[in-house]
């Protein structure tokens, strides 16, 4: 199928949708389905023969439902936006004409979609990033971003799920572990989610990092309505 090539909601839920079909009707075929912003990759079984399987998914094509087969989740994840973790929001707030606090207000206001996990394992693309927070990436990326380091990369925002190098401009952290392989599932995060920011100081961040440590933190998760 063709979708336009943008990024927004109507065309994701589409993706999503037809993403989850294949998983549905499809598994014995496919070793994993990734969605993106307007397009879905699909990774075959070596005894998978692709002429067969295209003439699966014309199938699939004709059956194709606008509903959901799933429901997302709104997922909290707690951020803490002092200088101490946000490397760069005094920089982003001045080049933006906003007061910390305003920038912190905006950051934490709406609901994100997770259009999809890439770049590395967990990292969750995030959707609906107010325009007064739009950043250019920084002209020398890093060696490393810190795990767990919350960044604006032009009209994105998203988290770093492990130490990486980047070039984001980093405006908080959280204490969560966003994806862990010794877990099952690894991630909390699925691609369709939204997730929501909370701001919280610096002593509720080191309790929650020992909760997550000790693997008693509980995720606040709640079904996404329309």
């Amino acid at each position: 199928m063709d979708w336009p090539v943008k990024i927004d909601l109507e065309t994701h839920e589409k993706v999503m949708t037809f993403s989850s079909l294949i998983k549905r009707f499809y598994a014995e075929d496919v070793l994993d389905v990734v969605p993106t912003y307007h397009s879905i990759a699909v990774y075959l079984c070596k005894t998978t023969a692709m002429d067969e399987f295209l003439q699966k998914l014309k199938v699939a094509v004709l059956s194709f439902s606008e509903e959901p087969v799933n429901r997302p989740n709104i997922i909290s994840i707690p951020v803490c936006y002092d200088e101490l973790f946000a490397l760069d929001i005094a920089e982003v707030a001045k080049a933006n004409n906003l007061s910390i606090a305003k920038l912190i207000q905006l950051h934490t206001r709406p609901l994100y979609k997770v259009y999809f996990l890439g770049f590395l394992p967990g990292f969750p693309y995030l959707g609906s990033l107010d325009s007064r927070l739009h950043a250019k990436r920084r002209k020398e990326p890093r060696p490393r971003i810190a795990q767990g380091s919350v960044g604006i990369g032009g009209g994105q925002t998203g988290i770093y799920p492990k130490d990486s190098p980047g070039g984001w401009n980093i405006i908080g952290k959280t204490p969560l572990r966003l994806f862990d392989v010794s877990s099952e599932p690894p991630t909390q995060i699925n691609s369709g989610d939204f997730i929501k920011f909370e701001s919280i100081t610096k002593t509720e961040f080191e309790l929650i990092r020992i909760e997550t440590q000790s693997g008693t933190f509980q995720w606040r998760k709640e079904e996404y309505h329309d």
